[in-house]
């Protein structure tokens, strides 16, 4: 690396090392020392080395759905730590484009991708306020009339090196009175959408897939609770572009609810099961091996009484003692200690739209969203 006058007698690799380890805004401000350093800091091996220690300090991002004067809005809360008390509002920063309501939220090393009801979808990183409107993907369908519904996906793939939107749509077709899907997907360094049909999206044409924001992905594959006859989970891999069904665990198909989806601290994806009786809400969390052919059950949570439903872990390692959020019967955010078996009030109050709330962990990111800086 060229030296600049201000780290003449810095040796290049020691200065690396404590560059790679400021926060976003720091990098962002000394990117006006020189043109090196602005290089420097736009380097993959740079922002991917910055994001793996960035991973190690991990916050979260709390959506939910507004009250008030914030009614109709999706309210975005990042915390500054994990004792979730002070935080950061983003919602009067999110980009105007994404207009109000409740958008479809992806979180990935940093980037949110956002999709409104209009199908206008962007590309946010709030660390570097960099901000892309992707192009649109349905505007070669004619005659559509009424958008029912909306599925989002959103990733990195390593084999390609490159983000990638997964995009389903269901419309209704006004020529031939029919409902149809439109599926595509979207490449970050071509800036351009490819159109998935035939044989690409027979396992899932006649699927209801969940439209909700828990579903995630995990090493290049996302993945979204399903239903035909039965409840499946659908996943969809980034790097050949190509769908896949997979069974659920081997238990009574659950009536009240389609269960939710959780990465696991190890990078593995697991799945939370629902129970309700008379003693209250119990929860079987299973975890999905690597090759995607079997579930082990990891443990049961509960049962509790005045619990609606458990999801996420807080912890990034298990081994520290496993803690996760419960939402209340009453809209409070709450989180149980299995080692202590203690809940904690977070006071934090939730919408009664359940399913508008979502925890993200989220870490800071030099990630480029802007097309010149697309390497």
């Amino acid at each position: 690396m060229a030296t600049e006058s201000s780290n003449r007698d810095w040796p290049d690799d020691l200065l690396i090392e404590i560059l790679v380890r400021l926060p976003v805004k720091a990098i962002i401000r000394f990117k006006c020392i020189g043109k090196t350093w602005r290089s420097l800091f736009e380097t993959p091996s740079f922002v991917s080395q910055h994001r793996s220690i960035s991973n190690k300090n991990s916050r979260f991002l709390i959506c939910h759905a507004g009250t008030d004067a914030n009614a109709g809005k999706v309210v975005m809360r990042l915390f500054s730590d994990r004792t979730l008390v002070s935080y950061q509002d983003l919602f009067p920063q999110m980009p105007q484009h994404i207009g109000y309501g409740y958008p479809v939220i992806n979180v990935c090393d940093g980037l949110l991708c956002l999709c409104n009801s209009q199908s206008t979808i962007a590309l946010w990183n709030p660390a570097t306020r960099e901000f892309r409107l992707l192009p649109q993907c349905n505007e070669n369908i004619s005659h559509i009339i009424d958008n029912c519904g909306q599925i989002l996906g959103f990733g990195w793939d390593s084999l390609s090196n490159d983000y990638k939107v997964i995009y389903v749509s269901t419309y209704r077709d006004l020529e031939e009175n029919t409902y149809k899907r439109h599926y595509a997907v979207y490449r970050m360094r071509t800036d351009s959408w490819r159109v998935l049909k035939g044989e690409d999206v027979e396992v899932v044409d006649n699927l209801g897939i969940s439209f909700r924001n828990n579903n995630t992905c995990v090493n290049g594959v996302y993945y979204w609770t399903a239903f035909n006859l039965h409840h499946k989970v659908l996943a969809f891999h980034f790097g050949n572009e190509v769908f896949e069904l997979i069974d659920w665990p081997t238990v009574p198909e659950p009536r009240y609810t389609d269960g939710e989806l959780c990465g696991l601290p190890d990078d593995r994806i697991s799945l939370w099961i629902s129970n309700f009786d008379e003693s209250g809400t119990s929860n079987d969390v299973w975890v999905l091996n690597n090759e995607g052919q079997y579930w082990t059950k990891l443990f049961r949570i509960g049962p509790f009484a005045g619990v609606f439903r458990m999801f996420g872990f807080f912890n990034k390692k298990i081994k520290d003692g496993v803690k996760v959020f419960v939402e209340a019967i009453n809209g409070q955010l709450l989180l149980y200690d299995l080692d202590t078996q203690e809940f904690k009030d977070l006071n934090i109050i939730l919408s009664t739209v359940w399913h508008l709330l979502e925890v993200y962990s989220y870490e800071e990111s030099l990630a480029a969203v802007n097309k010149d800086r697309i390497q």
